[in-house]
């Protein structure tokens, strides 16, 4: 009986140490991004919650950016999406590709394999002087691409946004001191594991705003989409000129 014990405590010991050494077999994700004039964002805001809790469906965007139907040129050029590195993000490190743009395709993709559990960050910045305040974001976090609430203060002492805004000077502070990830477990709703917040620029012309997205892996391959609303404070766009409301 004693033997019998022993040859199992044995064979438990050698199963752990087997599966214990099986390497994560990683899995394959993507970001598409697209930025838009914030009219042309509006434009495609489909009524189906509450006017107060905005978070509009985009369905019919989200379409035709998929099908290759909305125009290219409706698509604000210089900006550009960044792995973040720096582990004070809370993210991991991986090898992030951007895919060559197809004539036709408006999104910007970047593709990576990573583990799942993990977390990845990225940022979405420009070094342009233009369209400089991010205004609405949408990500399809729930399945289908919906408008995000973004900053402002609790109300009634309940925070209820799901986007913090901040300056991302703050931000930086945070990364360096290492409490960036504890404040973005305290002000920012993570769904299904995706959490977004607009950094605000120093300076409302010079100094764009930049929009953070930290990313929890799932177990299967996903393609996680983010559209950004942005608004030129020198008026580009809202005057029948440049971008335009385009639907």
């Amino acid at each position: 009986m004693q033997r019998r014990r022993m040859f199992l405590s044995g064979l438990w010991v050698l199963v752990v140490l087997i599966l214990g050494v099986q390497p994560v077999r990683a899995v394959e994700y993507r970001l598409q991004v697209t930025n838009l004039d914030y009219l042309t964002f509006s434009a495609h805001l489909e009524n189906s919650t509450p006017w107060w809790r905005a978070e509009e469906s985009m369905g019919r965007l989200e379409a035709r950016l998929d099908k290759m139907e909305f125009p290219p040129g409706a698509v604000i050029p210089g900006w550009e999406v960044h792995l973040l590195q720096d582990p004070g993000y809370g993210g991991k490190r991986v090898l992030a590709v951007q895919l060559p743009t197809p004539k036709g395709q408006a999104w910007t993709t970047l593709i990576w394999e990573g583990n799942p559990g993990d977390t990845v960050a990225f940022v979405v910045k420009t070094e342009m002087r233009a369209w400089q305040e991010a205004r609405a974001v949408a990500t399809n976090a729930e399945g289908t691409l919906r408008r995000l609430s973004i900053g402002g203060p609790a109300l009634f002492g309940r925070q209820w946004q799901q986007v913090p805004e901040v300056s991302y000077d703050y931000i930086a502070h945070a990364v360096d001191r290492g409490s960036f990830t504890g404040w973005l477990a305290r002000h920012a709703k993570a769904i299904n594991g995706v959490s977004v917040v607009v950094g605000r620029g120093r300076d409302p012309f010079s100094h764009p705003d930049r929009v953070y997205t930290m990313i929890k892996l799932p177990p299967e391959p996903r393609t996680f989409k983010l559209v950004i609303g942005w608004k030129d404070r020198d008026d580009r766009g809202t005057n029948g000129s440049g971008n335009g409301s385009i639907r």
